[in-house]
């Protein structure tokens, strides 16, 4: 029968307790039968056998826990529905562990329970607490003005309908409204703007410029969070003026202790990309900081997704320390995070480290011997291989493997359909380097005419070791 192939791990409801911690596992099992979440015994007694059976649940179909709990005495669309049931009295007690720490969500639950029973003398004191964590709340985020809206405009209903004779803010609200949504706005912007410089998809902006205008007028840089975004904006949106990247340098140690670590995230990687792509048009000094910044952004976890390191950041850090010359930072900090990478990432990203730093240490062998080690499931993580490879056999004077090498990579990016900023260096690392093999060194005019094709290419990430090669 079908469901005796039925393999638990794919159902939602293993898939949502996998996900559970320890403690909430804890505050789950102990809550089911209480009133507040009414469940029945059979939900306790399902629950208990999916969380001790844990998470390799390769043998366990819906035909085995129907004999083990029910000894068959139940049919399979029972069992589903408890499944079904079960499943809902979870996701209800997420909500409701989450809802105990969120004192936002109960403040605004309390103010409008005591507003429709009108209860004056709770809905006062309730609302004069919930004014003060506002003025407590560390942030001063497009989320802490959303808090600070809906409290307000709850005030100024309440104002309106008691028919008392206060000022109903109404001045206050309509600004508190142009901050949120100018706050979004920049901030989306600049996802956009940097998914375009990276995919080469192309937005509409909309009413972008007018926000810009109105933020000039009015001085609205005096707000944190439009600040931010608004010199970030200004950075990528003008990739080239590095005036604008130490601006928005200097916006982020001036405000980063306003905004919670999740938004941190994003704004970091805005400015190490930007901190990358002046590296890589030849502003060495722009290793340095971004390394700093990435230093900063991991020693306070702002990097980390679901507690762990990408290995595309792993592979940058250690990249950009290598292209500055730092081998040995570089090899510290490969060391010192691998751990810090998922588990089945490990040993790929560690070799690829390797190999990198292996390579620009003149040690070929280790190099080459430590990509043989790697398991490439990225194109990206290909290409910078191959290039480590086509570097190998060039300095070793491996002509023939570098031509079949070349042809191989240029497939390999059709194929895989490189996109964007991507695209066009690994193109350009080509053609370059297909160009330096057939140029005659002792040739002056072939030389000086190379270098300045070389020069003249905004993107070119290895257009330092391009030009050594002259």
């Amino acid at each position: 029968m079908l469901h005796n192939i039925l393999i638990m791990r794919d159902s939602k409801l293993a898939r949502i307790i996998d996900q559970l911690t320890k403690k909430e596992a804890l505050i789950i099992r102990d809550s089911l039968l209480s009133p507040l979440l009414d469940g029945k015994e059979y939900h306790l007694i399902l629950f208990e056998y999916v969380v001790s059976y844990g998470r390799k649940r390769t043998n366990l179909t819906r035909a085995v826990i129907n004999e083990e709990i029910y000894k068959n005495k139940i049919s399979d669309a029972q069992l589903r529905l408890h499944m079904s049931e079960l499943y809902r009295l979870v996701s209800l007690s997420l909500v409701l562990i989450n809802a105990r720490t969120d004192r936002s969500y109960q403040d605004e639950v309390l103010i409008d329970r005591y507003k429709e029973n009108e209860d004056e003398k709770l809905y006062d004191s309730q609302f004069t607490n919930s004014m003060k964590r506002l003025n407590d709340h560390p942030y001063r985020n497009a989320g802490y003005y959303e808090l600070k809206f809906e409290l307000g405009f709850k005030l100024g209903t309440h104002i309106s309908n008691s028919n008392r004779t206060r000022d109903l803010n109404l001045q206050e609200l309509l600004d508190d409204l142009d901050i949120i949504s100018i706050s979004k706005k920049l901030r989306q912007a600049c996802f956009a703007v940097s998914h375009h410089s990276v995919y080469g998809q192309s937005y509409d902006y909309g009413l972008l410029s007018t926000y810009i205008d109105h933020i000039e007028k009015h001085n609205l840089t005096t707000v944190p969070s439009i600040r931010l975004y608004y010199s970030g904006y200004k950075m990528l949106s003008t990739p080239k003026e590095a005036s604008y990247f130490n601006e928005f340098k200097k916006d982020i140690d001036d405000l980063k202790h306003l905004f919670p670590a999740d938004e941190l995230q994003g704004i970091y990687r805005f400015a190490i990309n930007q901190c990358i792509r002046l590296l890589n048009r030849g502003h060495l000094e722009y290793g340095v900081i971004s390394l700093d910044l990435y230093e900063d952004a991991l020693e306070n976890k702002y990097l980390m997704v679901e507690g762990h390191l990408s290995r595309f950041t792993y592979r940058n850090i250690a990249a950009i320390a290598v292209k500055i010359g730092e081998y040995d930072r570089a090899e510290s900090f490969t060391v010192h995070y691998k751990s810090a990478l998922k588990k089945e990432e490990q040993n790929s990203a560690y070799h690829f480290n390797l190999a990198l730093i292996s390579y620009h240490r003149q040690d070929f062998d280790t190099a080459l011997s430590s990509l043989q080690v790697v398991d490439f499931k990225d194109h990206l993580f290909n290409l910078a291989a191959k290039v480590i490879q086509m570097k190998v056999y060039y300095e070793s004077e491996e002509y023939d493997l570098l031509d079949s090498h070349l042809d191989a990579m240029q497939m390999y990016i059709m194929r895989k359909k490189v996109i964007g900023y991507h695209k066009i260096n690994y193109k350009n690392i080509l053609k370059m380097t297909r160009k330096l093999l057939k140029t005659n060194v002792n040739e002056k005019y072939t030389v000086e005419k190379l270098r300045d094709e070389i020069n003249s290419l905004e993107v070119l990430t290895e257009k330092k070791w391009l030009l050594s090669r002259l």
